[in-house]
Order: C-alpha cells, then sequence, then structure tokens
C-alpha cells in the first residue's frame, strides 16, 4: 500500500460530505473520531459500528479504502457469525487483516484516518491463545468485542484485556456484549447485572462501551422480532434492556450502553409505516420528500431510524449494525438538532451558575438544570462527535444525502 491510496483526511463521521455541504448543514461539524483518546471520549464516538463475518471477502480492503465512507468502527466477528468448521480460515483472515492495518498506518503516518477495528472473540481461552498468535500484530486491534458476558465471564475476559496492555502505547479496548442467560433470566437478573456492575467499574478505563446482544436474548425465549416492531415490542427484551440501563448506566461515569443490531434490509410490511410524511415534505418539498420516503420504507430504514430514535429515548447510544448502509442512517438518528444543543448549552450555564428552572432559548421546551444535568452533559459529549445541525435542517438532510448517493 502507498501513501497515494490513503486517505489523508482524519476519520470523521459523514465523511462523505464535501466541505460546502457540511457546512451547510452543520452548525458546529463533527470533531475528527480519532481525537478520541480516553475512555469516555471513545464512547462518545462510537456510534454505529458494522459486525461483519471474519470470512467476509474483501471487507478489510474495503473498510481501509473507504469504500464504505459511513462506516468507521468494524468488528471482525470470530464467534456465531463463524461456522466451526470456518475458524481456522476467519483467523487467517483477521491475522491478513491487522497486517493490512498496519500497512495502512505506515502509508499514513498515523492513525488518525483509520476506521475503528475490532475482533469479536469466542470465549476468555480464545481470546488469549489470539494474543499470544498475533504477537505484536495485535498492537494494530483497537479492541475486542467480549461475547456471552456475565459476571464471571467478565472477570476472566478483563482480565486478560489489562493483562495485554503490558508493551502497548494505546489500550485495548474491551467491549462487554450482555447477552448472557443469567441477565435474560428474572430471577437471576439483578444479582447478576450487580456484580457486572462491579467488575465493569474495577476496569472501566478500559471499557468505552458496553454492547447488548438483544438477537441471543431474544432467542433464549425463541423469539425474533417482526419487521413492523422494534425490539421495545418484545416485553421480556424491552424489560433487560431496562434493567442493564437502570443499574449499568445510572452513574455520570457509566459506560455508554449501546442499541441492540437492526437485521432487516427488506422484508414485506404488515401494518402501516410510522414515518410522516410531513418531516420530508417541510425539509425537501411534496415531490422529493415523498419519493425520498418511499424509497427509505422499500429498505426497511424507516423501522432503523424508529428504533435508534427510540434507543435514544431510553439512554443508550450508538448501535450495531449488520450493513453499510445501515451506518449513516444511525448516525444520523445521532446528529444533535439545533434546539437540543441550545437547550444543552443552557442547561450546562444554568448548573455552573446555580440557576433555576427557565424555557428553553426557542421556548420548545422546559429546561430544568438540576434533572437535566446529566442529560446536557451527554448533548454535548455527542455534539463533539456527531455534529449540531444548522436551525433549517434535521436529520432528514444527512439521509437525503446518502440516499442519493445509493442511486
Amino acid at each position: 500500500m502507498t501513501a497515494s491510496d490513503v486517505t489523508a483526511r482524519a476519520l470523521s463521521r459523514y465523511s462523505h460530505l464535501d466541505d460546502l455541504t457540511r457546512d451547510e448543514l452543520f452548525q458546529r461539524p463533527p470533531e475528527p473520531i480519532r481525537a478520541a483518546v480516553d475512555v469516555d471520549a471513545v464512547g462518545a464516538a462510537l456510534g454505529a459500528v458494522l459486525y461483519v463475518p471474519a470470512t467476509t471477502p474483501k471487507a478489510a480492503e474495503r473498510l481501509l479504502s473507504n469504500y464504505w465512507p459511513s462506516v468507521t468502527a468494524m468488528v471482525f466477528c470470530l464467534e456465531d457469525a463463524i461456522a466451526d468448521r470456518d475458524l481456522g480460515e476467519a483467523e487467517a483472515r483477521v491475522d491478513e487483516m491487522l497486517r493490512q492495518v498496519r500497512a495502512r498506518v505506515q502509508a499514513a503516518g498515523s492513525r488518525d484516518s483509520v476506521p475503528y477495528v475490532f475482533v469479536r472473540v469466542r470465549d476468555p481461552r480464545h481470546l488469549e491463545r489470539l494474543l499470544g498468535e498475533w504477537g505484536d500484530l495485535a498492537a494494530e486491534l483497537d479492541g475486542v468485542v467480549l461475547p456471552k458476558v456475565g459476571a464471571d465471564q467478565a472477570r476472566a475476559f478483563m482480565k486478560i484485556v489489562a493483562t495485554a496492555q503490558a508493551g502497548r502505547d494505546r489500550p485495548l479496548w474491551g467491549l462487554p456484549i450482555l447477552e448472557g442467560a443469567d441477565l435474560a433470566h428474572r430471577e437471576a437478573r439483578l444479582d447478576s447485572l450487580l456484580e457486572l456492575r462491579s467488575v465493569i467499574a474495577r476496569h472501566r478505563a478500559l471499557v468505552p462501551c458496553l454492547r447488548i446482544g438483544a438477537t441471543d436474548l431474544s432467542g433464549l425465549w425463541g423469539l425474533r422480532r417482526p419487521r413492523d416492531f422494534t425490539i421495545y415490542d418484545l416485553a421480556v427484551v424491552r424489560d433487560v434492556i431496562a434493567d442493564i440501563v437502570n443499574v449499568l448506566g445510572r452513574d455520570a461515569d457509566a459506560p455508554p450502553i449501546s442499541g441492540a443490531v437492526w437485521e432487516y434490509v427488506r422484508e414485506p410490511r404488515v401494518f402501516k409505516p410510522r414515518l410522516r410524511e410531513t418531516p420530508f415534505a417541510d425539509e425537501f418539498g411534496d415531490d422529493e420528500g415523498r419519493a425520498l420516503r418511499k424509497r427509505l420504507l422499500s429498505g426497511a430504514i424507516d423501522g432503523l431510524v424508529r428504533e435508534a430514535m427510540l434507543d435514544r429515548a431510553n439512554g443508550l447510544h450508538g448501535k450495531t449494525v449488520i450493513h453499510p448502509t445501515h451506518a449513516m442512517a444511525v448516525d444520523a438518528a445521532y446528529a444533535v438538532s439545533h434546539e437540543e444543543w441550545e437547550s444543552a448549552v443552557a442547561v450546562a450555564a444554568a448548573n455552573r451558575e446555580g440557576d433555576g428552572v427557565t424555557a428553553s432559548p426557542g421556548g420548545e421546551r422546559m429546561n430544568e438544570p438540576k434533572p437535566h444535568g446529566l442529560w446536557a452533559e451527554r448533548i454535548l459529549a455527542r455534539a463533539r462527535t456527531f455534529g449540531v445541525l444548522r436551525p433549517d435542517h434535521s436529520f432528514f438532510a444527512l439521509l437525503e444525502i446518502e440516499d442519493r448517493r445509493g442511486r
């Protein structure tokens, strides 16, 4: 790989936008993603994370060549996405991927333009073996995704991750996936979550986010959400998510918790869609607005956007995706509106000054500094990596640009 093959532009959200379009859409553009260094900043920077089987042909080449400009983080899966008989081939592809990352970094002279690269392993012994086999190549990894995590599994995994820090000039992040039966089953859940909370607190400096494995959780009850439903419509899974957020997401310094994977690319519809025509008509005019809405509906993107908005409303941050076209839809949903930004800035200022309740700057809502303080902090953190839109734009503008690119 030569320097001419390397995209020099620093990795950031919506990198496919030209400078003029970016300036038109954003009051405050997203900061470069690799500017995030400490654990809190990295957790806030992880939005849509694309999972691919490690056997996927050309996945590394496409990731590193900016073939998927909306993809800023990828997980190469060696666990459930890989048949046992294919594990050797998958591990060989990961080894080659790490060599390609090294070549890309060396050609560019820095990691600033390189997407986050993670590997999902099978169990603690698998992780330990792989780290030994990779040797100094493991330095190219940003982190490891740790499946089927309960308290005992988390202890074993995080001990290995903590040991692996020796000799590295940057952290090896550990991303636990919350999907075990002890978290799903009601009678065991609270004790397991409290134990897990203690383990995560002990290793917080190495855990930028927690991930919810809703596919595995659903499978424990033989459930799979239909196209017209969100994960929050599956009552038992919704209860697990609520308890995870309650116990593991309540503290100001808690790691962000990501939303469940959306597994549909297209599927016949049963119910009337909930994506209203009015926002599209307001942003793009009647004809173009209706046409864009129709294309989003045909690709099941409306369900993904709705679930991402529900993730946000329920305190989650970012989302696992299984198709490159989904990355932009999720990241667009996390762009901060001008009204959210103004309210967050006002709440943060009121907290510093000890002020009381006021109307938001635009008069849309009530801002009460003390109860809204943590919300404001998280909005400001989100704004740094997802940007702040101008008053006359919504995240639909980002979806429209992505749709235009795909035609």
